[in-house]
């Protein structure tokens, strides 16, 4: 079951999103630079990424692969096994997803965003109980005495619960879109106007990167991905020669230099495929690059976070 035609038409449904209609609508007294806002904002971004971020043992993407490699797809199901293990994707749940939900509680308030958490939270901790579960069923050897009945029970139960979660994920993204495009407008300004100019391309980059992305249809590219394009390669040019700049680095507060280092090779490599992407007429070959733009987006937002 691959995720990446889901991300694709998740970030083409919040891209297009009117700007009117996808903003959080706060009352302006929110500080976007305060600990409070982004101790927690972060929380629920940290969410998200562990929601669908590929290529992480413990995430619930790779999780979700885990269980459908090993006991097969709803029309194809492989459930009578020895034993299953779907990973370390507790370690998710323990260490993102019921952080933010109790930091839903806390100021500052952030509306739709707030009350989608709580909600995606409740589903997935629920879904994950049902792994644990079938984790536990399997070990046991339950199999010999019901004849996996109630692996099937099971099974069919975590589709079900699946699908919600699917759906409500969506939901709390694009509660959070609006909040993070004020956010994130409100720091480009703030780094433009103060000459942290790392900082100012990271997040120009990071714009025009998700608006590309947003352009890539199931054939074609859109309209305004050449244009998405263009404004990303003068941006990541800029990061590039401003990454041997120690003054430059020191005056954005780039401390973690090595994480930096790997954000910039991941947006470098993003702009890459995008250039590919514009003369690729081979599908398999579109495929893998879309493969890797799902790979390399989700860790450049890993890194970026980190920064």
């Amino acid at each position: 079951m691959k995720k990446m035609g889901f991300l694709l038409a998740m970030l083409c449904a919040l891209a297009s999103c009117n700007l009117k209609q996808s903003k959080e609508k706060d009352d302006g007294t929110l500080k976007y630079d305060s600990p409070e806002f982004s101790e927690k904002f972060n929380s629920y971004i940290s969410v998200t990424n562990y929601y669908s971020t590929s290529d992480k043992g413990s995430s619930w993407d790779e999780t979700l692969t885990k269980f459908y490699d090993q006991l097969g797809t709803p029309e194809k199901k492989k459930i009578q096994k020895e034993d299953v293990y779907f990973g370390n994707f507790m370690w998710g749940i323990d260490q993102s997803v019921k952080v933010a939900e109790a930091n839903a509680e806390k100021a500052p308030k952030l509306g739709d965003a707030d009350k989608n958490l709580i909600a995606f939270s409740k589903e997935i901790i629920s879904a994950s109980a049902i792994l644990q579960q079938l984790e536990s069923y399997y070990k046991g050897k339950s199999y010999l005495d019901d004849k996996y009945a109630k692996a099937n029970n099971l099974y069919n139960e975590f589709i079900a619960k699946q699908a919600k979660v699917d759906s409500l994920y969506i939901v709390l993204r694009k509660s959070m879109a609006g909040i993070k495009e004020n956010r994130d407008n409100y720091f480009v300004e703030l780094n433009k106007k103060e000459g942290r100019l790392v900082r100012y391309h990271m997040l120009l980059s990071m714009r025009y990167a998700k608006a590309a992305f947003s352009q890539i249809g199931n054939k074609e590219l859109g309209p305004n991905f050449k244009t998405n394009y263009d404004k990303l390669t003068l941006s990541v040019d800029e990061l590039n020669k401003l990454s041997a700049d120690d003054g430059a680095l020191e005056k954005s507060n780039i401390t973690l230099k090595s994480t930096f280092g790997n954000y910039l090779g991941y947006l470098t490599s993003i702009k890459g495929s995008f250039r590919m992407l514009m003369d690729v007429k081979d599908d398999t070959k579109r495929e893998e690059i879309l493969k890797k733009l799902d790979s390399d987006f989700a860790e450049m937002i890993d890194d970026y976070n980190r920064i």
